[in-house]
């Protein structure tokens, strides 16, 4: 293996380290990961590995590519019951609605403030045709619910819909799960892309950090990021609505692609940070102090 495949090892061990303390306090066991991962590295070298022009992929050629046992392979192939997705309520729906509702024309006001919404109306805007034009697969009552649940939103007299939160925070834990399941891929997507691709643009990858915060405010750096990472995607969610050709049909054509800008907040003990082990294969550690990346 190459100390550039090592160091990747090392960097995708590092990333499911706090996966494995919840499996571990789940009482996961290791098999149940290593058999996903079997899978994984199959249906990649099936899907992303194929040869140009080429007859189907060979189970001999994944093997030789994942380093899976023929036996193995031809067994996960042939299964078709490769692990999908737990079954969701419909998060993407959820936030998709949130975000026409701050956006729309027909839904805010001057000031582009989100307007309260009669649930059913035979004019104008309400919040049946907004939910219709995100999604034909739930039925408007059913995302209201999660909306109202998630104290996202509030039914008040007059069956009068209102917004409460400019985003969509599900309080069931097995939605929470398919988010982890999405935003960590996309950033470890964008980190490999600007590692590795030859392109000279490289995507969006900024980090502000400092190492010796007083604990004490802890609590008003929370609120004070939260409040700042949310007028920043405020911003974000009007400036991409714009290339929306659901909601905008002037915007430009092409072939259809999908864009994310995401913002997190993370915070943890310095010592547990330092008393971190480095492997032999791991990259040096940064300088303390405040960085910028």
């Amino acid at each position: 293996m190459s100390d550039v495949g090592q160091r990747l090892v090392w960097a995708a061990a590092e990333t499911l380290r706090p996966i494995v303390k919840e499996l571990l306090e789940m009482s996961v066991p290791f098999g149940a990961l290593e058999l996903r991962l079997r899978e994984l590295f199959v249906a990649v070298a099936e899907e992303e590995f194929a040869i140009p022009a080429a007859r189907r992929q060979t189970d001999s050629r994944i093997s030789l590519l994942t380093g899976i046992n023929r036996k193995e392979v031809r067994r996960i192939r042939s299964s078709g019951e490769r692990s999908e997705p737990p079954h969701s309520f419909g998060v993407n729906q959820a936030t998709n609605l949130i975000s026409r509702w701050m956006t729309d024309p027909e839904t805010t006001d001057r000031r582009g403030r989100p307007r309260p919404l009669r649930y059913r109306a035979s004019r104008g805007p309400s919040f049946m045709k907004l939910a219709r034009k995100v999604t034909g697969d739930l039925a408007p009552r059913v995302l209201l619910n999660e909306l109202v649940r998630s104290g996202a939103a509030e039914v008040a007299a007059g069956d009068v819909v209102i917004l409460r939160g400019e985003a969509y925070v599900p309080k069931a834990r097995e939605e929470e799960l398919l988010i982890l399941g999405e935003d960590p891929a996309e950033l470890v997507g964008t980190i490999l892309r600007n590692i590795f691709s030859t392109d000279k643009e490289r995507l969006l990858q900024r980090k502000v950090y400092y190492d010796n915060l007083g604990a004490d405010a802890a609590e008003r750096i929370r609120a004070r990021m939260r409040s700042e990472g949310e007028r920043f995607l405020r911003r974000v969610n009007r400036a991409l609505s714009r290339f929306d050709r659901d909601r905008n049909p002037q915007a430009p054509g092409g072939d259809r692609y999908y864009a994310a800008l995401g913002v997190y907040f993370f915070e943890g003990s310095h010592q547990a940070e330092t008393q971190t082990p480095r492997t032999a294969a791991g990259p040096p550690r940064r300088a303390k102090g405040r960085k910028r990346k």
